[in-house]
């Protein structure tokens, strides 16, 4: 067998740490992201197909990807554990706050383009005749609402003077209302059809209440951790929405997801009492108009 000379050998050392180099910066980024919270849980399906349209169309410069369930949290520990930064949780869907762009990494583009801002609300059916009467935002407020435990909505009501009453789950605030510990279960109108529909059946006297919607500005994000690691799975989302923004298919994911839901509420034919969000950082895009949705004209 021939000797290699050391010319030759370098040449081989540095040709096997390219290769290892190569194979290192092509390692797949990991998007861990938070588990449904029930089976009737669809309130992020979306978003998450979002996420991956994103992460498909970066691959070119960014590489492969994972995305990959965590186990069952709930919010407040969602936020814990994306600050560990451990890659138990690497990715969360959250409304924008200043605490969190403070201690987390945001991606300002609102996945929903704010559509979940637009509220209406789940109450007991037989109810439905007193929310008829509502004319003016003082009569809405003599009513209680439902939230979850760290859910982002609980301080902008509170700001506008609601009486909010929080539930320890998801799942347990359905119950609640029905057993009126309090009179309305804020929804997000792209929540709330499919959450209405999976419970129906079992919950015969819930009901979607079809007069009036509330809206807040309530833009939400995906977060990561504020590290090197978590600013880089940030910037490829960035990217890939910006992209899609670009070229028009977030536009039409939007729509594909939503139309119906847009149709099925009639927002231009509701009362829609207007509060304010006055935890919303200076950073917020309201600027680019590209982002947001705007309920169709009759």
């Amino acid at each position: 067998m021939k000797r290699i000379n050391s010319s030759s050998y370098l040449l081989l050392t540095a040709f096997l740490i390219l290769i290892s180099s190569l194979a290192t910066s092509q390692e797949a980024m990991r998007y861990i992201y938070h588990a449904s919270e029930s089976s009737m849980d669809t309130r992020y399906d979306y978003h998450w197909q979002v996420l991956r349209a994103a992460l498909e169309r970066t691959q070119p410069s960014f590489g492969p990807y994972l995305m990959e369930s965590a186990e069952y949290m709930n919010e407040r520990r969602q936020i814990i554990e994306l600050k560990k930064n451990n890659e138990k949780l690497t990715v969360i869907i959250r409304e924008t706050s200043i605490k969190y762009e403070e201690t987390l990494t945001p991606v300002r583009i609102p996945v929903d383009k704010g559509f979940i801002g637009y509220r209406v609300f789940l109450i007991k059916k037989e109810n439905q005749p007193k929310f008829h009467d509502i004319t003016n935002l003082d009569e809405l407020k003599k009513f209680s609402i439902g939230q979850g435990v760290g859910w982002g909505d609980i301080a902008i009501l509170e700001a506008s003077d609601f009486k909010v009453v929080v539930g320890s789950n998801y799942q347990g605030l359905f119950g609640m209302l029905l057993r009126g510990r309090f009179d309305m279960f804020s929804r997000g109108v792209a929540e709330v059809i499919a959450e209405y529909q999976a419970r129906k059946a079992e919950m015969p006297k819930l009901h979607i209440e079809e007069t009036i919607a509330l809206y807040y500005p309530l833009p939400t994000y995906f977060w990561f951790a504020k590290s090197k690691q978590g600013k880089l799975l940030a910037s490829r989302v960035e990217q890939g929405m910006l992209e899609m923004i670009e070229d028009g298919s977030f536009d039409a994911l939007f729509m594909r997801y939503h139309a119906h839901i847009i149709e099925w509420h009639k927002l231009n034919q509701r009362k829609i009492f207007r509060i304010d969000n006055p935890f919303l950082p200076v950073k917020t895009p309201f600027e680019d108009k590209r982002l947001w949705f705007y309920p169709l004209s009759p």
